[in-house]
């Protein structure tokens, strides 16, 4: 009669222990916020600001920027100044020295259209430091979730450890009842030894993790300065509400051939005005002295002659050459557009496609696991009278852990799929 009450309050505490740690598992642990400083949105905008390799495409596009005054500007003027070691004559005096300018313009619109392409080349920087930006900022997302993910698993496994603890407790009673033979104790050992390999092995993934998501924010992190979510959230809707997502022609992966074909089409224009004649506008100053001899009228006077000049290439062929070239280059833009173009709307596809999957599997195991724990207490009950076998409880019990664990996984998955949906479509 003892051995009875004694399996029956066992198996009270057993239910109430699984039910209260199977609940644990939705609840938010306290003081958890109180040690944690970082956030995901902090580790951004720190990444932000010290990514090496963010800041190597920054500095290219400032470097680009710098460009755009260089190829508007003129050639430059041309100053020079003579002096008559041996005085040339003239009716009006003695040649004594003389100053010169001169400027020269290119052919009309060669300078706008090299502008153009300059700024083609530095909105095209401008467009690799975007994606850049976005695609950093889905690394720092995706590595927080794999250690979230990491870190919710190990505590799964840490609460089941203790939930087939307390089973192996109910089944010791029962052997000493003489109820059940001892190899479920050796079963149910094995068991924890299995949970146990499982929780080493999470534990032994926080550091690589950690190091991973440290080397992207590029700093030393701890993981006691994150403040990991207790759970990821779920969102009602998917990203861009009602609309009709595609992948937007602003995406600046597909923007960066748009305007490196901008700066191709301008550079042609540039080389095509590069074969037409440059004018060359130009000033000569001669002072001369007076004559001694005779005095003539407008003796001693100096003379400026102004010049106009005209340069022309001689073999244009070179220049046939480059325009050539920047047809060629603008037709590999486009083609390497339309290609990106194809693979972005794959990878929407398939974003999509993984999203769907996500949610479903994510609804399924909060289904799955309410089923698994109505069991669970059933089946607990038909153990402790014998109308159970071991395999069949923890069958269950496992049932309980993987659904668990693929809820986790489902919210992860979720919100992977949904940043990825996001920087395809170009949204903030």
């Amino acid at each position: 009669m003892m051995n009875i009450i004694r399996l029956l309050v066992l198996t009270t505490i057993l239910v109430t222990a699984g039910a209260s740690m199977l609940s644990a598992q939705e609840l938010p642990s306290e003081g958890g916020s109180e040690r944690a400083l970082v956030t995901i949105d902090d580790l951004i905008a720190e990444a932000i600001r010290q990514n090496a390799s963010l800041e190597t495409h920054r500095l290219r596009y400032q470097a680009a920027k710098a460009k755009i005054p260089q190829s508007s500007a003129l050639p430059d003027a041309k100053l020079g100044f003579g002096f008559f070691a041996v005085p040339v004559e003239t009716r009006l005096g003695p040649q004594q020295a003389t100053v010169s300018f001169s400027q020269t313009f290119p052919w009309f619109g060669t300078l706008g259209a090299q502008e153009a392409a300059a700024e083609a080349f530095a909105r095209r920087h401008a467009q690799e430091y975007a994606d850049s930006r976005n695609r950093l900022v889905v690394d720092i997302r995706a590595a927080w979730y794999a250690l979230h993910v990491n870190e919710r698993n190990s505590t799964l496994l840490r609460e089941h450890q203790k939930l087939l603890a307390a089973l192996r407790a109910l089944a010791l009673a029962r052997y000493e009842a003489g109820g059940i033979p001892f190899s479920h104790l050796l079963r149910l050992d094995m068991e924890l030894e299995s949970l146990e390999a499982q929780a080493g092995y999470a534990a032994d993934s926080r550091g690589p993790l950690l190091e991973k998501l440290s080397r992207i924010v590029n700093r030393d992190l701890t993981f006691e300065e994150l403040l990991l979510p207790e759970s990821l959230e779920v969102p009602d809707a998917a990203p861009g509400g009602d609309t009709e997502l595609q992948p937007a022609e602003s995406n600046p992966r597909l923007r960066m051939f748009t305007e490196e074909r901008a700066y191709w089409d301008a550079q042609e224009q540039a080389a095509r005005r590069q074969g037409y004649p440059a004018f060359t506008l130009g000033l000569t100053y001669t002072a001369i002295g007076p004559r001694e001899d005779l005095n003539p009228a407008d003796n001693g006077r100096d003379a400026v002659l102004p010049q106009v000049g005209l340069s022309f290439p001689l073999f244009g062929s070179r220049y046939s050459a480059m325009e050539e070239e920047a047809q060629l280059r603008g037709l590999a833009a486009q083609a390497a557009r339309d290609d990106v173009r194809r693979l972005l709307s794959t990878e929407f596809a398939e974003a999509q496609r993984d999203l769907t999957d996500a949610r479903r599997r994510y609804t399924l195991s909060l289904r799955l696991r309410e089923l698994s724990r109505s069991t669970y207490e059933v089946m607990l009950q038909e153990y402790t009278t014998g109308a159970a076998t071991l395999e069949e409880v923890l069958a269950v019990e496992r049932d309980i852990l993987r659904h668990a664990l693929d809820e986790v996984n489902a919210r992860a998955d979720i919100a992977r799929a949904t940043d990825k949906i996001m920087y395809l479509t170009a949204q903030e």
